[in-house]
C-alpha cells in the first residue's frame, strides 16, 4: 500500500513539474513576444523620425536655394542702382578742392576773385590714372572717381543688361569695359559675354569669333573652358559636326575636371562618338 501511494505521489509530482516547466516556457515566450512588439514599435517610431528629418532637410535645402536666388537678385539690383547713382552724380557734379588760376592764386569753386558768382559749367571727370586737368582761368570742378568702384559697376551693369535680354546694350558695355580695362582679370569674362550676346540672338558667325577671341586674346582667363564649349556648340549649329567633336575632345583633354568638360562629354555621347 505504501509503495502504491509513493508511486502515485511520484507520478503526480512529475506531472506537476512538467506542467510548471511548460508554464515557464509559455511565460518566457510571451515575454519575448511582448519585447519584440516593443522593439518593432521603437523601430517604426525611429523610421518615422528619420522620414521627418529627411523631409525637414529637403525643405531646408529648398529654402537655402530660394534664399540664394533672392540674394543673387538683390545683388544684381544693387549693382544696377549703384550704376544709376554714379550716373546721377556724374550729371550733377560734386564739390571738390578748388583749382588754381595761371597766377597760382586760390580761386573759389563757387566765386571769382572779385567775389561774384561764376557758372560751374566746366566739369571734368577723371579716374585715378588720368592726367591732371589743364589749368584755366575759369573755375572748374574736378571729380576724382574710384576706378575700382567704377570698374565693378560697369561690369555689373553689363551683366544686368544681359540678364534683362538687352543684348545690344550689354554688348556695348562689355566692349567698353575691355577698352577701359584690357588687362583686368574680368576682361576675358567680358569678352566671353560678348560671345553670349551674339549667341543669344543666333548670330553664330560673330559668336564664334567672340568666343575664339577669349582664347587668343585672354589666354589666362578662367572662361576659356566655357568659351571652348560654346565654340563646339556653335560649330554643331553650323553643321560642322567633325569640328565640334574635335573641339569637345580638346576641351576634355585640356580641362577634364571642369564643368564645361562634363557638358562636352554629354554632347559627344549625343553626337555618337
Amino acid at each position: 500500500m505504501k509503495k502504491v501511494l509513493f508511486s502515485t505521489l511520484t507520478a503526480l509530482l512529475a506531472v506537476s513539474c512538467a506542467s510548471t516547466g511548460n508554464d515557464a516556457v509559455k511565460k518566457s515566450l510571451t515575454n519575448i513576444n511582448e519585447e519584440l512588439v516593443v522593439i518593432q514599435k521603437s523601430l517604426t517610431d525611429t523610421q518615422m523620425n528619420m522620414e521627418d528629418v529627411q523631409s525637414a532637410s529637403g525643405n531646408l535645402q529648398t529654402d537655402v536655394t530660394t534664399n540664394a536666388d533672392a540674394i543673387a537678385e538683390l545683388r544684381s539690383e544693387i549693382a544696377y542702382l549703384n550704376n544709376e547713382i554714379l550716373v546721377l552724380k556724374g550729371n550733377k557734379g560734386a564739390t571738390a578742392a578748388p583749382m588754381q588760376d595761371t597766377n597760382s592764386k586760390n580761386v573759389s569753386s563757387t566765386t571769382t576773385s572779385k567775389g561774384s558768382s561764376a557758372p560751374l559749367n566746366n566739369i571734368i571727370i577723371l579716374d585715378e590714372k588720368a592726367p591732371a586737368a589743364p589749368k584755366e582761368e575759369t573755375p572748374q570742378i574736378v571729380v576724382i572717381e574710384d576706378s575700382g568702384a567704377a570698374k565693378n559697376s560697369l561690369y555689373s551693369y553689363a551683366i544686368e543688361l544681359n540678364r534683362q535680354k538687352k543684348y545690344n546694350e550689354a554688348r556695348a558695355k562689355f566692349q567698353e569695359f575691355i577698352k577701359k580695362y584690357p588687362k583686368d582679370q574680368l576682361a576675358g569674362n567680358a569678352q566671353y559675354w560678348i560671345g553670349e550676346t551674339y549667341y543669344s540672338v543666333n548670330d553664330m558667325n560673330n559668336a564664334l569669333k567672340a568666343f575664339q577671341d577669349v582664347i587668343s586674346k585672354f589666354p589666362k582667363s578662367n572662361k576659356i573652358p566655357d568659351a571652348m564649349l560654346k565654340i563646339g556648340y556653335v560649330q554643331e549649329k553650323q553643321g560642322k559636326k567633325q569640328d565640334a567633336v574635335a573641339t569637345f575632345q580638346d576641351l576634355l583633354k585640356k580641362y577634364p575636371k571642369s564643368k564645361p568638360a562634363t557638358l562636352a562629354r554629354q554632347k559627344l555621347q549625343t553626337l555618337g562618338t
